[in-house]
């Protein structure tokens, strides 16, 4: 297994770290004209967002071409203000023996979290014991959890365990994740940065926008999750708006769900 992780790191930390810092002053955002924003931060880092159309004896299907997906960003990068964030991926319909969950600090590679993550079970009528979801997952928080420290990346990652005696076959996903600095946050908008500073008691449907114009992705993601599973009527519209600016509103109509991931 640690053979295996070493070489996943290695081929996923082959980007210069200083490429996704940002902690360094940017001048702009790059907008968007969806109903509720996402202004991306102008950086960007290599990664493996989607697993791209599985093997025929793999053990999950694909959905136009489109396997387990991180949903996040097009540049592979992802904001949170959350030292525990709740992350997303698409998981489609599979047979696996499990689903695992890694994230490491990308400078060195170093192990911060692992853990198992419960998949939803498929109903009755497909030959997959598990169904295609788009998956909230979140660390528990502990006295022995640690949380991410502003301005540093952290490589995290998902896997599908297809054969756990062969685990050249897992399929995998990853994303950087980042608790802006303070040097970031200067760069915001006076009005935005205080926004973001006191939103302690703020309704989350005001919240999505402040997150949105911060550039803030998995938090503006999470709330509205909820929202849109608590109230679809009004929010799935925006759900779906937001996922395709990002190349991702093939997985906008399937089910949303919540989970935790329970260390190993």
């Amino acid at each position: 297994m640690k053979t295996h992780l070493n070489t996943l790191l290695k081929s996923s930390l082959q980007y210069s770290t200083a490429a996704v810092i940002l902690s360094a002053p940017v001048t702009t955002l790059l907008a968007s004209a969806v109903a509720v924003p996402f202004n991306a931060p102008p950086v960007s880092a290599p990664g493996n967002r989607e697993s791209g159309a599985s093997r025929s004896d793999s053990c999950a299907m694909t959905l136009d071409d489109m396997g387990l997906t991180a949903v996040i960003p097009e540049t592979n990068v992802g904001l949170t203000t959350q030292g525990l964030p709740s992350l997303f991926a698409y998981v489609p319909a599979n047979n696996a023996e499990r689903a695992e969950f890694w994230l490491f600090e990308a400078e060195t590679g170093n192990e911060v979290y692992a853990g198992q993550v419960s998949l939803p079970e498929a109903d009755s009528t497909t030959e997959y014991r598990y169904g295609p979801s788009v998956m909230g997952f979140s660390v528990p928080k502990t006295e022995s959890t640690v949380t991410l420290e502003p301005g540093k990346n952290y490589l995290w990652t998902l896997m599908l365990v297809c054969n756990a005696e062969n685990r050249a076959e897992d399929i995998v996903v990853t994303g950087v994740v980042q608790q802006p600095d303070a040097a970031y946050l200067e760069v915001l908008s006076p009005t935005v940065r205080d926004q973001l500073s006191s939103l302690d008691g703020v309704p989350p449907a005001e919240q999505l926008t402040v997150y949105g114009e911060a550039g803030v992705w998995h938090d503006l993601l999470a709330t509205l999750a909820v929202l849109a599973t608590d109230d679809p009527a009004v929010y799935q519209d925006d759900w779906s708006d937001l996922l395709n600016a990002q190349g991702l509103g093939a997985i906008a109509n399937y089910p949303i769900v919540f989970t935790e991931v329970e260390p190993f």
